[in-house]
C-alpha cells in the first residue's frame, strides 16, 4: 500500500459520483464543475434512497441505468462513492466494467455486514469520540462540527437541500458479496473528517479492502462541498 494517490493514467474514464446515505446528488455539482473543467465527464447519481422497497442491488442497478442514459457503459468507468455509497461501489463491478473505484471516507462492508452492523463492528463510537476530544469538542457535536467543517456561509445554506430520509431496508440488508472486488480500489480520507476520521479509515480499508492506495485531501466529511478543487485533483490523479 502506498501512502498518495498516484499519477493520472493517459486514459480519463467517466466518473459514476455515488452519494451516502440519504443524500441528494446536488452535493457532487461543485466537484462535477472541477472535473468538467479539467476534461473529466462524470454523472451524479441518484439513489432511490428514501425508497423502502428498494436494495443494495436496486442501488447498483441504479447506477448502471444512470452510466447508460449517460453513454458511459460501454468503456470501463470511475466509481467514485461517498460514505454509505461504499456499500453500492462493491456491487457496481459485477454489473458494469470498471477500471477504477475511489471511495471517499467510507463505509467500507464486511461480507455479511449490514450498514446498521458496520458502526459497532468497526468501533466508529471510539475513533469519533478521540477526534473530538484530539479538537477540544465534547459529544455530541452539532451538524456543523459533525458534517459540515469548512463550509462557508453559503454552502451551509444550501446543505439542507441535500438532506433526504434513507430508508431501512438498504441499510439493514447484509451485504450480499463474499468480499471486496479485485479492481483497483483508492481510499480518500478527509484530513477533518470527526465522523470517519482519517487513522481510522486507513485501518479500515487495510483489513477490508487488502491492496489499495491510501491518501487523504482536505475538508470534514463533507469534503466534496467545502474543497472541491482539491478533491478534483485527487481523483483526477488516482
Amino acid at each position: 500500500m502506498v501512502k498518495s494517490p498516484t499519477p493520472a493514467d493517459t486514459d480519463r474514464p467517466h466518473a459514476l459520483l455515488i452519494p451516502g446515505a440519504g443524500s441528494d446528488p446536488g452535493y457532487w455539482d461543485a466537484l462535477r464543475a472541477r472535473l468538467t473543467a479539467s476534461g473529466r465527464s462524470s454523472t451524479a447519481v441518484d439513489l432511490p434512497c428514501a425508497d423502502e422497497s428498494a436494495s443494495l442491488e436496486d442501488y447498483a442497478r441504479t447506477v448502471v441505468d444512470a452510466a447508460e442514459r449517460d453513454g458511459a457503459a460501454g468503456e470501463p468507468v470511475h466509481v467514485v462513492a461517498h460514505s454509505f455509497g461504499a456499500f453500492t461501489a462493491g456491487l457496481v463491478p459485477d454489473l458494469l466494467p470498471v477500471a477504477r473505484l475511489t471511495l471517499l471516507s467510507p463505509m467500507i462492508p464486511a461480507p455479511g455486514e449490514s450498514g446498521a452492523q458496520w458502526w459497532a463492528a468497526t468501533d466508529q463510537a471510539g475513533a469519533h469520540q478521540r477526534a473530538a476530544e484530539r479538537d477540544g469538542l465534547q459529544l455530541p457535536l452539532d451538524m456543523d462540527e459533525l458534517f459540515y467543517t469548512g463550509f462557508s456561509a453559503e454552502q451551509r445554506e444550501n446543505a439542507d437541500r441535500w438532506e433526504r430520509d434513507q430508508s431501512d431496508r438498504a441499510f439493514s440488508q447484509p451485504w450480499p458479496r463474499a468480499g471486496w472486488p479485485e479492481v483497483p480500489t483508492t481510499v480518500l480520507a478527509f484530513a477533518s473528517d470527526r465522523l470517519f476520521p482519517p487513522e481510522f479509515t486507513e485501518r479500515l480499508a487495510t483489513e477490508r479492502i487488502g491492496p489499495h492506495i491510501f491518501g487523504e485531501v482536505p475538508g470534514g466529511h463533507m469534503g466534496m462541498v467545502s474543497h472541491p478543487d482539491e478533491l478534483a485533483d485527487a481523483i483526477t490523479r488516482a
